[in-house]
């Protein structure tokens, strides 16, 4: 469980729309440090990251405009499996993600 403890961070930290875009911006940086990481991850790590995912497209619209002051979505050159790099497809309905999250036993 050596992720747990950012997985909940960044998941307390998603929407904070108190703190600034850069900083905002930087919570993208680590969810494609666990993706790079997420074969690693334990399955409680794996459901945690679940829920950043499924809190990032539920609020997509909010997001994009709190964070395209700082970053160009359209001009991304991330890869679309990366999908959080693309809030504006999100937004716009023009990508679709599908998750599944898994119901942990405490």
């Amino acid at each position: 469980m050596l992720y747990l403890y950012e997985i909940k961070n960044l998941y307390n930290d998603l929407c904070n729309f108190e703190i600034s875009p850069h900083e905002s911006i930087e919570n993208f940086h680590i969810r494609s440090e666990m993706n790079e990481v997420y074969h690693l991850l334990t399955e409680q790590e794996k459901t945690e990251l679940d829920k950043c995912d499924y809190k990032i497209i539920e609020n997509a619209e909010a997001l994009l405009h709190h964070l395209q002051t700082v970053y160009d979505f359209d001009n991304t050159k991330r890869p679309i499996e990366e999908w959080w790099w693309h809030l504006h497809k999100i937004s716009c309905s023009e990508l679709t993600v599908a998750l599944e999250i898994k119901k942990m036993n405490s």
